[in-house]
Parts: structure tokens; C-alpha cells; sequence
């Protein structure tokens, strides 16, 4: 169990990212949060602050009495990332930490995470370092602006620094930081530049950052921001995160593919038929049995994602029809329910996680969930042995 702002969570656990007002403008039907089994959001600073199709509806969050917890219906734990990730590729930051703080608080966040300034991989040492120091910057305004209030801030509220480095000396570096401006090692750390290392197929050292901070850090909470996919979740579980964020749910259920746990992105398009209808309905019956063995053998459940009422899977026929559910028909464009299904998958996925740590049998359930994948079969034998040197 963790504690994110005042209330508690089972680890390891799910967050879902979001950005305000997807429902309805992205094509989400109603808040999936509860039929989805969500413990926790993650929503953008960025969103609120700067980026203009979204900054506008900021005040109406103000006018609500329950602020972004009522605006978004949700009343679990929410995390507000800085949206640091939008100057991934910029030299400057456009909004100010400050800025970051001060509507974290406003609105009712449990968690403001730093205003970070993350960098891809390879780039320039004197670069890294400036992007560094923007972010030592960052934190100690916002931690000192915090400490300002004298403890007359919101019940519970949390600042969450982040960690930034690709190798473990850089990692000891920034960890040293951050504890000389707290004063005291952090309780709640987040690890941010992964997504670049995602994107560029660096997933042996992904492995390498979160177990590093493990070990320097055995009894922080640990967030692992933007692990995209569910199979990319189980390696920074088992490395020792405590929580992982991810938008894939939406943003791939826009792009027509859907997600089941331990097997591959499948993108539901009659396009895909017409390129090839043996070979689509080849992938069609793959999910379609991975899927009823899912609901056969491990509880997996799906629902009409519409009416929030439950769909039964009780053969092949009813699996495939579930896909024909989730594809568009007739000039219907179904995100919403792929959107729904793919959110289940990944809070389905995570409670697995904790169920097969309580029963001490987490790496062979991570090895079965590989095994469809040649490389995340590597890359988890590799991480298996780091964890034996550590």
C-alpha cells in the first residue's frame, strides 16, 4: 500500500493519464473510470496552463466546489503531471513552476509533480546538464514556495521531484540534488526521460534506471512516467516501481488497435482486411482465443462498454463478436468502447501483478506473459539478472 496526497492505494498499481475534456472531444461516451476499475488519474498542468484546446475550460473547473476531482468525476487520487513532456524537444520551458504549484493546489490535486526538463537519449553532456539544472531549479522554488504556506496548504498535498538519467552515476547525481534541497531522501519519487528510451527501442536500460533507483531508494514510492504499453508496465514492476502512468489506452484505441494482456497491439480496421483477409482474420481468431482464455483462466471480464453492463464470453463465437463490438461499423467510430477495453486491460494487468507478488510467484507469471515476444523475452531474462546482482 501507498499513500498518494491523503489516501491509500494498493502498489503495484495502474494511473491513468487523461487529458481534460477527452470526454466527450475525443470520442469517450462518459467517464470510464469506475467501469473501468481506475484507481488513480494522471492529468496535465500543461493542459491547464498553456495548451490552447484545453487551457479555456480551466475556469469552469474553478467554479466547480469539488475542482478537478468533480470536473473529471472521478473520487480517487489525482496526480498533476507538470507537462514537462511537451519541452521535450525545446531549449526553454514556457510556463513557470510556480505557475505548476500554484494551480495544483487551486484545483485540488493530491499531487503536483515538479516541473521537470526531460531529454531524449544521446544528447550533448552540456546539454543534459542545462536541462538538469532547470530542474534543480524547478524544485527548489516549488519545494520552498510549499514550505511557504507553513503548513496552511491543502490536507495531504504532495510535491513530487523527479529523477532524470540514463546510467547509475547520473541517477546518484540527481538523487543527491534532490535530497540536498528536501533535506531528507524523498518518499515519493517520479523517473522521467523513459518514454524517449521507450521510443528508441532502449528498453535494457529502462530496466537499468528504475532498478538503480530501487536500490537507492528502498522504500520510496516510485511513479514511472509514460510506460506505453502493458508489457512495458510488468518490466518496471518488477524492477521496483510502485506506480506507472500511460495514455496508450486512448490514444491507441483512436488509432482502431486494442490490447490484451500478454499479447500484441491488434489494430481492428477493414482496411486491414482488404490488404490482406486471410492474414487479418488470422490475427481476428489470435486475439479472439487469447481473449476467451483470458476469461476462461484468469477472470478477465468485458463489458458493453456503452451501458456498463456485462458481455458474456463463452466461446470463440463470443469472442469474435466482442471484436466485431469494438470495430467501426456502418461510419461509427467506436474509440469510446476500444478506449474502455484497453483502460480495463491495463488496470486488469496490474491488479495480476499484485495478486502474483502476494503469492510469491511474480516472475514466472511476467516470463508466461513474455512469451509471445522474442525481444520482452530477452529484455526480461536481462532484467531477471540484474536483480540477481543487485
Amino acid at each position: 500500500m501507498r499513500t498518494i496526497g491523503s489516501r491509500r492505494i494498493e502498489t503495484p498499481n495502474f494511473i491513468a493519464s487523461y487529458r481534460i475534456r477527452d470526454y466527450p472531444r475525443a470520442g469517450l461516451r462518459c467517464h470510464p473510470w469506475r467501469m473501468t476499475d481506475t484507481q488513480v488519474l494522471l492529468l496535465n498542468a500543461f493542459d491547464l496552463l498553456a495548451n490552447r484546446r484545453t487551457k479555456r475550460f480551466t475556469d469552469e473547473v474553478r467554479q466547480l466546489s469539488g475542482k478537478l476531482h468533480q470536473y473529471v468525476e472521478f473520487d480517487g487520487p489525482i496526480v498533476l503531471d507538470s507537462g514537462a513532456f511537451n519541452f521535450l524537444q525545446h531549449k526553454e520551458i514556457s510556463i513557470s513552476p510556480l505557475e505548476v504549484l500554484n494551480v495544483g493546489i487551486e484545483l485540488g490535486a493530491d499531487v503536483s509533480v515538479v516541473l521537470d526538463h526531460p531529454f531524449p537519449p544521446g544528447m550533448a553532456l552540456p546539454e543534459i546538464a542545462a536541462r538538469w539544472s532547470n530542474t534543480k531549479r524547478n524544485t527548489r522554488m516549488m519545494v520552498n514556495a510549499l514550505a511557504s504556506l507553513d503548513g496552511s496548504g491543502p490536507e495531504g498535498f504532495q510535491l513530487m521531484p523527479v529523477l532524470h538519467g540514463h546510467d547509475a552515476e547520473a541517477l546518484k547525481r540527481a538523487l543527491n540534488d534532490v535530497v540536498s534541497i528536501l533535506h531528507r531522501e524523498p518518499a515519493l519519487i517520479g523517473i522521467g526521460s523513459l518514454a524517449p528510451l521507450a521510443q528508441k527501442g532502449s528498453k535494457r536500460t529502462i530496466v537499468d534506471v528504475i532498478s538503480t533507483t530501487r536500490r537507492l531508494l528502498p522504500n520510496a514510492h516510485i511513479h514511472c512516467f509514460s510506460m506505453g504499453s502493458a508489457l512495458l508496465m510488468l518490466f518496471a514492476f518488477y524492477c521496483g516501481a510502485d506506480t506507472v502512468d500511460s495514455q496508450t489506452w486512448i490514444m491507441s484505441a483512436a488509432f482502431k488497435q486494442v490490447q490484451l494482456p500478454g499479447y500484441y497491439l491488434t489494430r481492428l480496421s477493414q482496411s486491414e482486411a482488404e490488404k490482406d483477409a486471410n492474414a487479418y482474420q488470422e490475427r481476428l481468431q489470435g486475439f479472439a482465443r487469447h481473449l476467451l482464455r483470458l476469461v476462461q483462466e484468469e477472470g478477465f471480464a468485458v463489458r458493453d462498454w456503452d451501458k456498463d453492463t456485462p458481455l458474456p464470453v463463452n466461446d470463440m463465437q463470443d469472442a469474435l463478436g466482442y471484436l466485431g463490438y469494438l470495430e467501426d461499423r456502418d461510419g461509427i467510430n467506436h474509440v469510446h468502447r476500444r478506449a474502455c477495453h484497453n483502460l480495463y486491460a491495463f488496470n486488469f494487468e496490474a491488479n495480476r501483478v499484485r495478486h502474483e507478488m502476494r503469492a510469491g510467484a511474480l516472475e514466472g507469471f511476467i516470463q508466461a506473459r513474455m512469451s509471445g515476444s522474442k525481444v520482452y523475452r530477452r529484455v526480461f531474462e536481462y532484467a531477471v539478472a540484474q536483480q540477481g546482482r543487485g
